[in-house]
């Protein structure tokens, strides 16, 4: 339950703070469903891969429930003193939470105080899968 809190605080406050309106959770549950969607998925794929850590099945589904019944009240904000709270805590490659809070710096005016994470702009930039180096047991190359 605490990893879906931090999943949905992060997710529906950065997808919701880069529009030109104000959007509310609620919003975005309706109107921006796949964005949120697709972040989420990212960030879960980061929290298996990088922490061990397997959301509960239904994750997705629970909490576009809570944003569509309790989120109209919630106005989505980016706050900079929050961002190592809030956002900073994802393990892994999180290309697109990093691409919105890139997107909210420079051009909505948020995040101005924080060093938000840079998004590599190709593949080559990537830190490599694969091991390096001499990977036998007996040494011989």
């Amino acid at each position: 339950a605490m990893w879906e809190r931090a999943l949905y605080d992060a997710v529906w406050n950065v997808v919701g703070a880069v529009r030109d309106e104000q959007t509310d959770h609620a919003d975005v549950a309706m109107f921006f469903e796949l964005e949120a969607s697709d972040m989420m998925w990212e960030l879960a794929n980061g929290l298996r891969g990088g922490l061990a850590v397997t959301l509960i099945y239904g994750f997705e589904d629970r909490l576009f429930s809570i944003a569509e019944t309790r989120g109209k009240d919630e106005q989505c904000e980016l706050i900079d003193e929050m961002f190592d709270y809030m956002l900073n805590v994802f393990p892994g490659q999180c290309r697109m939470l990093w691409e919105y809070c890139n997107y909210a710096k420079d051009e909505r005016g948020l995040l101005q105080s924080v060093n938000v994470p840079s998004v590599p702009s190709h593949l080559g930039e990537l830190p490599s899968p694969m091991r390096q180096g001499n990977l036998r047991a007996d040494g011989n190359i």
